[in-house]
């Protein structure tokens, strides 16, 4: 038997429905399926959908739907992308681009784009190597056993091949995830800033939308369109309403299955802090993007960034200040407290996790200023130290057997750590500048002037002193040198009298000691603890439940559903021409001057946005909403407002997944952009 812990139970509340999930393709509910649906899909289906499947590294998700490597994808999930490629004179971001032929197609710097191939149990090889471990003791076997299994997945095929351990129900089952990796994508289509982002920030987390949140890209192999036979194609007609629709995409993270303790520190921690910080940022880059026209396009990916950061972290914080739903947490956690207790065998067996980890989030509160500032870098907020943190611990990991390395630097994930590293980004100084300066001005602010390593870092110079020195000083801009001090490992790290490299060279073993704590007095007493929690659920509840969000391909189910706001009946679908109707001339609700031109040539009837009763979360940006056939019938991109508390808990009858529809995908691109050659493609 394996341990499956158990996801939030609402359904016992009255206050509370729980609903759908977020599924391992090799755990469906199929008898569920079919008795909502008539619907059960086969492994020849389920093969199929997972390939077509696609997810991009960074983050985000998306579908193949060509044979030639075509992924379809949201325009926010490519904005680092577009926002690389442009420049004053090329703005792409807010003017949109388009290749019409396979030879303009714009390599998208450093973005990886990965394929699911296998999913393979390893939980017993991780137990037996952790067995009766704890501690940093405990963290070591089991990142040398991940990196050994990961080792022997890639094999000799690194550049192609990626394989990932992924923990599941909280570390009670660890699955090894093979993926083909795509590292030359190039950009084939993305719109306008005022049509992908139509609305803005009023309108995120909302609905009505009105956005055409869909770009397309294209991965290469050896230099030519990857052959993907296994595709999505699209229904320009969508899905009925209350027909069932699936989303197919990679969840990023859920705290479902936390103990109250440590969605106590959520909420009076960690969200707070992260709240105080993002609303000063955000302050800073309007400052900042108000200075001139140039500056508002340096900063506009990061500004989208953080304002939808705030949103977020506010409805999580909104759900876990609600009563209801930490009460129902209370509920759930006592009954499996309860059922422990009722037998000895079991009771000793297991112990008691929960005060073990109750124990834990004392030390992760006193460790989150440092760890937050120092380890997880916080104070770091520039590319060049950015750069200079991987040079320098790269350069040391890299002397390590590869068993011995930290997660991020073993074999398997150095083709990542390359692609990042080399990619040709540009640099703003004076961004990189008022950046660096903050973020050393929240440091000082969050440890106090007396702590010893804030004495260190600013006991010569001012944050803006530092900041200047650093980013005037270093050379790590230019790619070639990033890429001497790689190859010259070590030797040539030590050697390098780059400011960013000297500075990070200087910390690194303060911020390795903030890392060494967590993982020891925090991480490993939260995992072991986690397992044993797992292994009572299972033995409570068996295995109908999925596990919490790991940014792994996932399958949810819904229908296309509208709901009710205060008393009134919310529509699931909108139209082209309530575009126009919304439409004022001020951003956020600025028309494009290509939507303008083409009002005419539109079907003003034509379905634009749309929700489903889909579970999703982050990572589900760009996820195919596809029905029982296979067929593409929308794009997920957001959710509406109630659907911000779903890293903690989701209630079926309001929270909604928001997605565009393919009617105005193809309408788009037939009749606004004039890109027949990407629709004859989209059709074959």
């Amino acid at each position: 038997m394996r341990p499956i812990a158990i996801a939030l139970l609402l359904a016992a509340s009255p206050a509370l429905h729980a609903a759908p999930g977020m599924w391992t393709l090799d755990n469906l509910p199929k008898e569920e399926m079919t008795r909502l649906y008539g619907f059960e899909p086969d492994q020849a289906w389920l093969d199929h959908a997972m390939r077509s499947a696609a997810r991009l590294a960074g983050g985000c998700s998306g579908s193949f739907v060509s044979a030639e490597g075509l992924v379809l994808t949201n325009h926010h999930c490519v904005m680092g992308c577009v926002s690389n490629l442009s420049s004053k004179e090329n703005d792409y971001l807010n003017k949109g681009f388009l290749a019409n032929t396979r030879e303009e197609e714009k390599v998208c710097p450093g973005t990886e784009i990965n394929r699911l191939e296998a999913i393979t149990d390893v939980t017993a090889r991780v137990r037996e190597a952790t067995f009766g471990l704890t501690g940093k003791a405990y963290i070591d076997a089991k990142n040398a056993m991940e990196a050994k299994i990961a080792s022997e997945c890639v094999g000799e095929d690194a550049a192609n091949t990626r394989c990932d351990i992924v923990n599941l129900y909280q570390g009670g089952i660890q699955h090894l995830y093979r993926y083909t990796r795509f590292s030359d994508v190039r950009l084939v289509f993305a719109p306008e800033y005022a049509a992908g982002f139509f609305g803005g920030d009023p309108d995120n987390f909302n609905f009505p939308r009105y956005n055409l949140d869909m770009s397309l890209l294209r991965v290469y192999a050896n230099g030519k369109p990857a052959q993907t036979k296994d595709h999505f194609t699209i229904n320009p007609k969508g899905a009925a309403e209350g027909e069932l629709v699936m989303t197919l995409g990679h969840p990023g993270s859920t705290q479902r299955l936390l103990t109250v303790a440590q969605l106590e520190t959520q909420r009076d921690a960690s969200l707070a802090q992260r709240l105080f910080s993002s609303y000063e940022l955000r302050g800073l880059l309007w400052r900042f993007s108000g200075e001139n026209a140039e500056n508002a396009r340096i900063a506009q990916s990061a500004l989208m960034g953080v304002e939808n950061g705030i949103k977020s972290s506010v409805g999580r914080l909104q759900a876990l200040v609600d009563p209801l739903v930490m009460d129902e947490k209370r509920r759930a956690e006592e009954e499996l407290k309860a059922f422990v207790a009722a037998d000895a065998a079991r009771a000793e067996r297991y112990g008691d996790p929960w005060s073990e980890i109750e124990a834990a989030q004392v030390v992760a509160r006193n460790l989150a200023p440092e760890y937050g500032s120092i380890e997880a870098g916080g104070t770091f907020m520039s590319q060049h130290l950015g750069w200079a943190r991987t040079l320098v611990r790269g350069a040391a990991e890299r002397t390590k057997p590869n068993e011995e390395r930290l997660p991020e630097y073993t074999d398997a994930a150095l083709p990542r750590v390359n692609a990042s590293l080399f990619a040709q980004t540009p640099l703003y100084p004076e961004y990189e500048k008022i950046k660096l300066q903050w973020s050393l001005e929240k440091l000082r602010e969050r440890l106090t002037a007396d702590n010893a390593f804030v004495r260190e870092m600013l006991a010569i110079q001012s944050p803006s002193q530092l900041a200047a020195s650093i980013v005037e000083g270093s050379k790590l801009g230019d790619v070639a040198v990033r890429k001497a001090l790689w190859e010259g490992g070590q030797a040539a790290i030590d050697a390098s009298d780059d400011p960013a490299i000297v500075l990070m060279r200087r910390i690194d073993p303060t911020a390795r000691a903030l890392r060494s704590r967590m993982e020891t007095e925090v991480e490993s007493v939260e995992r072991r603890a986690a397992e044993r929690l797992a292994q009572a659920r299972f033995e409570q509840k068996g295995t109908s439940v999925y596990p919490d969000a790991t940014f792994s391909l996932r399958l949810s189910h819904g229908v296309i559903r509208g709901w009710e706001e205060r008393g009134n009946p919310v529509s699931p679908f909108t139209q082209v021409a309530g575009l126009y109707q919304r439409a004022t001339g001020y951003a956020p609700y600025k028309l494009a001057d290509s939507w303008l031109k083409a009002k005419g040539k539109l079907d003003a009837t034509a379905r634009f946005n749309q929700v489903s009763t889909n579970d999703i979360i982050g990572g589900n940006s760009g996820s195919p909403l596809i029905n029982a056939k296979g067929e593409v019938v929308g794009l997920i991109f957001d959710g509406n407002i109630h659907s911000l508390g779903g890293s903690y808990v989701y209630d079926e009858r309001n929270n909604r997944a928001v997605s565009v529809h393919p009617a105005a995908m193809m309408e788009a691109l037939k009749k606004v952009y004039g890109a027949q050659h990407l629709v004859k493609e989209l059709q074959r």
